[in-house]
């Protein structure tokens, strides 16, 4: 197991992140039901293009998805849970968009755990993560226009804004951050 350590070290395979507050690791089937808490809350998913899940069927459909994806790159969503309860409160992580040209950072947390700077904590993990652990040079990432917080969270690690347009037919702000601009943040 290689846990990934706030200050971007790690051991052995990358299936864990640890930060202050936060311990991120890969879904499992049995995470479905308190997934579905927030996947299925449409207050929660309301600038997720697909929406709500409306079942927990679907809820498993979507973790199937990421451990797919998890297999064949190393990284996904990934469950994020409180460190110190180890209640499950939000997923993010990385998703190939092969459609769109860009390795996208995500995040999500349910209504209970917003405003408290853990999606900032969380992005700036998987930024250290996708350039240090991973390799990668460039990661994007698209926001609906309304939603202010996840637009602040992106900016503040150091995101930039490229463009306006469509993403999964939802309308977006699409952003990038390469390891140069990593670096000089």
């Amino acid at each position: 197991m290689r846990t990934v350590n706030g200050d971007g070290t790690g051991d052995e395979m990358r299936d864990r992140i640890e930060t202050e507050r936060l311990i991120l690791r890969p879904f499992e089937m049995s995470d479905a039901e308190a997934a579905f808490g927030w996947f299925g809350d449409p207050v929660v998913m309301r600038f997720t293009p697909t929406g709500a899940d409306k079942s927990i069927e679907e809820t498993k459909t979507r973790l199937t998805f990421f451990t797919e994806h998890q297999g064949a790159h190393g990284f996904s969503k990934w469950l994020i849970s409180n460190r110190t309860s180890g209640i499950a409160i939000g997923d993010s992580g990385l998703l190939v968009l092969d459609e769109y040209g860009w390795i996208d950072l995500g995040f999500r947390f349910a209504q209970a755990y917003w405003g408290k700077g853990l999606a900032t904590e969380v992005a700036s993990a998987w930024v250290r993560a996708a350039f240090d652990e991973f390799g990668l040079i460039r990661l994007g990432a698209f926001v609906h226009p309304e939603n202010v917080a996840s637009i602040r969270v992106l900016e503040k690690v150091g995101f930039k804004r490229e463009r306006r347009g469509m993403v999964f037919g939802m309308d977006s702000i699409v952003f990038s951050l390469d390891t140069k601009l990593a670096a000089a943040k």
